[in-house]
């Protein structure tokens, strides 16, 4: 074949090599483009994310969620609860996020309508038609099923059976201390430890399996603090009539303010209102005050004993009320309150050992020293115990089985709400106007129907 040029002259070899590589060039700078694309920034569906740096973006965004629970943000710690899922969906944080989302729609009264769908089973494979062994951990598990709404359900056996050991030990040796006047120990030692494994076993097989742990727990607080305060009532009544207290009396007293103290727990068990956390607090709380109360009548010094004995009865009864009002307000684990009522303790007993090397019997100038310093290391131990542990179980002090009914009772120091629940609340001051003169009212009770 002849290559003819325009002008009609044949194209030797050098010009037909200059064209052939002419034609290459275009071919290339036409393809260039198609492969040289733009790589989209922001990843897409295509985009692999690092899993380390997500999960610690969620953990930031929980923790960011969780401060503005506290703060009753609850719109904004969902949204953050959510954007957390998104980028770390089976990470250690997400469990967090999804208790902050329910949380925040139980506060706003936020329901799934839609039923949730059931997952779908496995596919039954057909046997294998040849000698062949199958894989046994190629056929994938079964699933899990879901909680109860309101978090995990923990098992109240285990308190069950302390708490009713407690009750029966506390009865028996009130019966066998009445028994025998003189000698008291020798009928209360043998009936109470009967009572108490008794007490144990029967609590175990009635209640164990049939209350959640913070059911049981706050029943159970209610019959320590109504013994503790029940004894020293007794002491009180029976030195105000010019006598010292026995054992037979006390134990009495002791048995009456436990009954009673479990009639008030049961109350407010039978709604799921405390988690086991906040039973946690109350019980620091009312510890705190009873010991409170009794160094600080080592700071007063009264002239009458039993006076010790009422100061422990009202520190106990200011403890259990401000541990109410507060444990709703809070995020505390019983894990969390161990600490704390840990170092408290610590910081009330340290001045103890100052007391040994400054004690005088000829002054009450050591017994004041030691009453202040204890009474502020009580204060000062559970302030640092807070604040040391500030961070630890974020997210996860929540109610037992079932959520709680809605708040709705009007602000109050005695409250009750729609449903029928009563419990405490805070004291509103609200400026007078049925009257010309300036000054401030507050509710002491309101209710909701």
């Amino acid at each position: 074949m002849i290559h003819v040029a325009l002008n009609g002259t044949p194209l030797d070899g050098t010009h037909k090599r200059m064209i052939r590589a002419g034609a290459l060039l275009v071919v290339l700078a036409l393809c260039a483009p198609a492969g040289a694309q733009p790589v989209d920034p922001y990843g897409g569906a295509g985009s692999n994310q690092d899993p380390v740096l997500a999960e610690q973006i969620a953990e930031q965004l929980v923790a960011r969620a969780q401060e503005l629970i506290d703060a009753k943000l609850w719109v904004d710690a969902k949204q953050l609860a959510v954007e957390a899922l998104v980028q770390s969906p089976k990470g250690t944080a997400a469990e967090r996020a999804r208790y902050i989302i329910k949380l925040v729609n139980q506060q706003l009264g936020i329901t799934d309508e839609q039923p949730a769908p059931q997952p779908t089973p496995p596919p039954i494979e057909p046997p294998p038609t040849d000698n062949t062994i199958t894989d046994p951990t190629a056929h994938p598990m079964p699933p899990v099923a879901p909680q109860p709404e309101g978090g995990p359900h923990h098992d109240g056996e285990l308190a069950a059976t302390i708490h009713g050991g407690f009750v029966g030990a506390l009865l028996g040796a009130t019966i066998g201390a009445a028994v025998d006047n003189s000698h008291p120990s020798n009928g209360a030692i043998p009936v109470g430890l009967a009572g108490a494994l008794g007490g144990a076993l029967l609590t175990q097989k009635l209640v164990g399996h049939k209350l959640d742990e913070a059911q049981v727990r706050t029943v159970g607080s209610g019959t320590i603090w109504g013994a503790v305060a029940g004894g020293f009532i007794a002491d009180v009544v029976q030195g105000s009539n010019g006598g010292s207290a026995t054992a037979p009396v006390i134990l009495l007293g002791g048995s009456i303010g436990m009954v009673a103290g479990g009639a008030g727990g049961a109350l407010l068990a039978k709604d799921h209102r405390l988690t086991r956390g906040d039973v946690a607090l109350v019980d620091t709380f009312a510890g705190m005050g009873t010991l409170g109360g009794l160094t600080i009548g080592m700071l007063m010094q009264p002239a009458q004993g039993e006076a010790y004995s009422l100061n422990a009865v009202l520190g106990g009864a200011a403890g259990v009320i401000t541990g109410l009002v507060m444990a709703p307000k809070t995020n505390t684990t019983p894990r969390r309150m161990l600490r704390v009522a840990g170092l408290s303790l610590a910081g009330g007993a340290i001045p103890f050992a100052l007391y040994a090397a400054i004690r005088n019997n000829s002054s009450t100038a050591d017994e004041r020293v030691t009453g202040a310093l204890a009474s502020a290391g009580l204060v000062g131990g559970a302030w640092l115990g807070f604040y040391l542990t500030r961070h630890m179980d974020e997210g996860l002090d929540v109610p037992d089985g079932p959520a709680p009914h809605k708040d709705d009772a009007p602000p109050a120091v005695v409250r009750r709400s729609s449903d029928g629940r009563w419990d405490f609340g805070t004291i509103g001051m609200l400026p007078t106007t049925l009257s010309p003169e300036h000054g401030v009212t507050f509710t002491l009770a309101g209710a909701a129907f």
